[in-house]
């Protein structure tokens, strides 16, 4: 059985670092998806409002109507605009999330690197003693034949 690895306790922190940062970058995840989401449903509606308005300017012209489409139109311009602007920055964060818990895993990877290294020396140190051991059993049998048939 192998020995406690020493940093254990710093790999179990680092471990539990990589965990809390998958978390947040699942969440920061779906913050971008429903942001994009929400762009993809007003760029429809502006689409659908859009349509409508060539149609109410195709034919007799019914003024109210016009002037109401090109006020919500103006208004789903400015929702996009800002829309884009909390989608680029979920990217943003979507990113910075990405970069730290790549840094996270590569700190804990290191460690567990160090955790097998110290593990394959034990077995190697082990694998040496067992060795040496059954030498000094074997060479301890050769002497003792060596002295039953020095005795007869």
């Amino acid at each position: 059985m192998t020995p406690e690895f020493s940093l254990q306790p710093v790999l179990d922190v680092r471990h539990s670092r990589v965990e809390a940062l998958e978390i947040r970058l699942a969440q920061a995840l779906l913050a971008q998806q429903q942001a994009q989401a929400l762009l993809e449903a007003l760029q429809e509606k502006r689409a659908r409002v859009l349509a409508a308005l060539r149609r109410e300017q195709a034919g007799p012209m019914d003024m109210p109507a016009v002037i109401r489409l090109r006020d919500n139109l103006a208004s789903l311009e400015m929702h996009i605009t800002q829309q884009e602007r909390v989608l680029a920055a979920a990217t943003v964060e979507v990113q910075a999330r990405r970069q730290a818990l790549v840094a996270a895993k590569q700190d804990e990877e290191t460690l567990e690197v160090l955790k097998e290294k110290e593990a394959v020396r034990f077995r190697q140190r082990l694998s040496k003693l067992e060795s040496r051991l059954y030498d000094d059993i074997y060479i301890a049998q050769a002497h003792r034949r060596a002295q039953q048939v020095g005795a007869r």
